[in-house]
């Protein structure tokens, strides 16, 4: 007994005490460190506590660390177990606090364990047995359960029930890691397809809407809230072609659609159903994907390349003539107006048209060139304004776009107008007044906001007179007309072209040429240029490509400019004119006598022939009458 009374003390000396209880700030903390663990604990602390149904139990939950996060027990036992064991909450139940407990060596073995009555080396446990087990998640300790009797006796069934517990404690912190883990998922999903360009909805097998984004909210014209459980044939004023899926069990990927929901909005749409079937191969429902065509067409430009890359800083010139025609382009883009450019081939007309958008407020929209000259003439149609599903054999699945519906929002650059067949140009006729395009074999009408820029090199008035190209439409592109001089009439602007090419040339071949010559630049200047810059550009490649210097010079120039060059020397008199053989000896013969003052005898030796055969040539000219001889 006095043994008893000085172990009491010894364990009641201060080393555990206020200290190691937690404040309880401290305590909100730990709970909140271990949230998890309490809420999914609390009802299987609350089930065991009454199949127990004994006022001398009470169940204790700590973490990993021995620290007390709930207690729970009758109100006589719960005092009783604050003044023998400490519990309370926040309580600090380590080792070095209370001894070696059924806490302490769950914790140290991660198994099971009790301690009862005299087994406690720390006297003030002895009245009471213990049962522990720990509850472990992925491997990983996170708590300890502990059931704790009034008595020191063991129990034969305790351990059991509190190993049981701690088990249906770790699945039910598995199920809500799980769901928690679905939850987040359809969160991360829901964000996805919340926040796609996509309209996106989901039927049942009924047909009735179990889900839609809010993109498909506003294409199909239908509140979300409302729409949900209804049937989408009730929803919308017209048959929807996903119900479809639902009597055939087959899908469709990219099918074009047009529709017009209950607001009068019309919505041009490329859609694609998926079956949605159970384990056992039932249809229980369709995904429907729908996207406005038009973000396809952007989507495809940009892979196609439909832009301008040119800017009115790439048209170089500062002719008179070329100064002028900047200042129509750059009027022409402030304006929405149709534009005729006109010019020789090889004057840069689609660079003035790249340079027109790129200053544009269209600068952002698609810029679609088309060669009119370049396409079949039984293929023109249906490249400019598309065809329809089964619009003639060979054509694609479905139909196709053509380059006035991918262009909508931007530019349009009808090269070569000037060939357009006169059939086609009725239809272009109705987009120029309109703006609205029907596909070839089709009947569906779509509206297209293109801005209309033109070129030809042929005189459209003439053409018009000779009934090849229409009037009316030659006034509605002729608002606003470019006319681009042939490089031959601004000759000046020649050697600024010309290094300008050479540098891009030089770039893009990987050579060092660096300028051009003096006499090199002269024969380039003196040159008529029929096919203008883009002439002048291969004669350059040429010249790079075969020189080894810095500067380009005659050698490297083809034989054709060269002989320009001689050409327009005769021209300006720098060689002699061209005459006959007879015309030739007659001057010769003239000029001879003159150099020698008429001596026959020095000329005759001169010119290599004999006195007799100088003096018949003389009669012959009849030079003694000009005084020539002596």
């Amino acid at each position: 007994m006095i043994q008893r009374k000085l172990d009491e003390e010894i364990w009641d000396d201060g080393r555990f005490g206020i200290e190691h209880v937690m404040t309880e700030e401290a305590y909100q903390a730990l709970i909140e460190d271990n949230r998890v663990l309490v809420d999914n604990a609390k009802i299987f602390m609350s089930y065991l506590l009454s199949f127990i149904q004994e006022k001398n139990f009470i169940i204790v939950l700590t973490d990993q660390n021995a620290n007390l996060l709930r207690v729970v027990g009758g109100e006589y036992i719960l005092q009783k177990s604050k003044r023998d064991l400490r519990f309370s909450n926040g309580a600090m139940l380590g080792e070095n606090f209370v001894g070696e407990t059924a806490i302490n060596m769950t914790i140290k073995h991660q198994l099971p364990n009790q301690v009862c009555g005299e087994e406690h080396k720390n006297p003030l446990h002895r009245s009471w047995s213990c049962y522990a087990a720990p509850i472990m998640v992925d491997d990983e300790l996170i708590g300890v359960l502990c059931l704790s009797e009034y008595s020191r006796e063991p129990n034969k069934n305790a351990l059991g029930m509190v190993i049981a517990s701690s088990k249906g404690i770790e699945n039910q912190i598995k199920t809500y890691q799980k769901n928690l883990t679905i939850q987040e998922q359809a969160k991360y999903q829901s964000a996805i397809v919340e926040n796609i360009s996509e309209g996106f909805m989901m039927i049942d097998n009924k047909g009735c809407v179990t889900y839609v984004n809010e993109k498909g909210e506003t294409i199909l014209g239908i509140s979300r809230q409302e729409s949900i459980g209804k049937p989408i044939g009730e929803l919308v004023p017209f048959e929807p072609i996903i119900l479809e899926v639902l009597k055939t069990g087959k899908g469709y990927t990219d099918r074009e659609y047009v529709l017009e929901n209950y607001k009068g909005v019309r919505y041009h749409l490329l859609k694609t159903a998926i079956p949605v079937r159970d384990e056992a191969g039932e249809l229980i429902g369709v995904i429907d994907i729908f996207k406005e065509i038009q973000y396809v067409k952007k989507m495809v430009n940009n892979m196609v390349g439909a832009r301008a890359n040119f800017t009115f800083d790439d048209i170089i010139g500062d002719s008179p003539k070329m100064k002028e025609c900047l200042e129509i382009a750059q009027n022409a883009a402030k304006s929405a107006s149709n534009t005729l450019i006109l010019g020789d081939s090889g004057t840069g007309k689609e660079l003035f048209a790249q340079a027109i958008h790129n200053r544009s407020d269209r600068r952002n929209g698609p810029f679609v060139a088309i060669n009119c000259a370049a396409i079949p003439r039984e293929l023109i149609e249906s490249e400019l304004f598309g065809y329809a599903h089964g619009a003639f054999t060979g054509g694609i699945k479905g139909g196709r776009p053509g380059k006035f519906e991918l262009a909508h929002g931007g530019t349009i650059f009808l090269d070569e107008i000037g060939d357009m067949s006169i059939g086609v140009q009725a239809k272009l006729l109705r987009v120029l007044q309109d703006r609205k395009v029907v596909r070839v074999g089709g009947d569906n009408v779509f509206n297209v906001d293109v801005r209309i820029i033109a070129a030809t090199n042929k005189d459209l008035k003439e053409s018009c007179m000779a009934n090849e190209f229409r009037w009316d439409i030659y006034y509605r592109l002729n608002v606003l007309t470019i006319e681009i001089p042939p490089l031959r009439e601004r000759r000046e602007d020649i050697p600024e072209i010309s290094m300008h090419l050479v540098k891009k040339i030089s770039k893009r071949l990987g050579k060092s040429v660096e300028g051009i010559a003096p006499e090199a630049m002269e024969m380039l200047m003196n040159c008529h240029w029929k096919g203008n810059v883009r002439e002048l550009e291969n004669a350059l490649e040429r010249a790079i490509n075969i020189c080894s210097q810095k500067e380009i010079s005659v050698q490297h120039l083809s034989k054709y400019i060269i002989n320009e060059q001689e050409k327009s020397n005769v021209i300006r008199g720098d060689f002699p004119q061209i005459m006959t053989l007879e015309e030739m000896e007659k001057q010769l013969i003239q000029h001879t006598l003159v150099y020698c003052s008429g001596n026959i005898t020095q000329a005759a030796k001169l010119l290599n022939v004999s006195r007799n055969t100088l003096y018949n040539k003389i009669e012959r000219y009849n030079f003694t009458t000009l005084g020539m001889v002596r």
